[in-house]
């Protein structure tokens, strides 16, 4: 009886150790908590095997997704306040850091389809808090706004709207870096380097969208006030 009670208190302590492994496992800014639903969307859970209805305040860790309908929007806000926003049908998951990453571990969001928003709190983190995996490209948001935009050839348009971010290439056989500062944009191709950055363009499409970014960054994150 007590060889049997001692296994049992040692397995306990090693499934607690093995649970809070886990758990540091993930980055600090998680769980990214929903705070904006216009519209349905769905979310992937981690283990389920379909996608479910999605609610304010549910919490998404590593290895979740969320996904929107035609004419629906989602966002995210992170532990740290940092923002990630969904356009309608737009596809994302939360993936894990590869191993090595230093820490502080990024949040690492793979956009699958669509239009994102990620939004970071000015000066206050010495690295990229939030990364995303957008085809091609692999983009740390330092601080500010950025967007992206997945295209049917398989390139990505990222924008920097104000702020500062960083743009690699998500292979990780790519040499090349970009620095992308505010009101600059860069066209990243399926393969191979991007052209040289430009100044940032806005189509008729997407004027909602944006308007809808730039207000809300306007009062919590240190964009400029929305053109009326």
């Amino acid at each position: 009886m007590m060889v049997r009670t001692w296994t049992a208190a040692a397995l306990l302590v090693l499934a607690l150790a093995s649970g809070t492994s886990r758990a540091a496992a993930q980055p600090s800014e998680l769980p990214a908590t929903v705070v904006t639903l216009i519209g349905h969307a769905e979310w992937f859970k981690r283990g389920d095997s379909k996608w479910n209805t999605v609610d304010l305040r549910n919490e998404l860790q590593v290895g979740d997704g969320i996904r929107t309908g035609p004419n629906m929007r989602a966002a995210l806000r992170t532990v740290g306040g940092n923002a990630i926003r969904l356009a309608a049908l737009t596809q994302a998951f939360l993936v894990a850091p590869p191993a090595g990453t230093p820490e502080p571990a990024p949040v690492r969001v793979r956009l699958d389809r669509g239009w994102l928003w990620v939004a970071v709190i000015p000066g206050t983190h010495a690295q990229a808090p939030i990364e995303v995996i957008a085809g091609p490209a692999r983009v740390g948001v330092r601080d500010g706004g950025a967007s992206f935009r997945l295209n049917r050839d398989g390139s990505v348009l990222v924008r920097t709207h104000h702020g500062l971010a960083l743009v690699r290439g998500s292979d990780p056989a790519a040499t090349w870096e970009r620095s992308l500062p505010e009101q600059q944009e860069v066209l990243v191709p399926p393969s191979g380097p991007p052209a040289a950055n430009r100044p940032i363009t806005r189509e008729q499409a997407e004027n909602n969208w944006a308007l809808w970014n730039e207000e809300q960054d306007y009062v919590g994150y240190g964009g400029k006030a929305p053109p009326r």
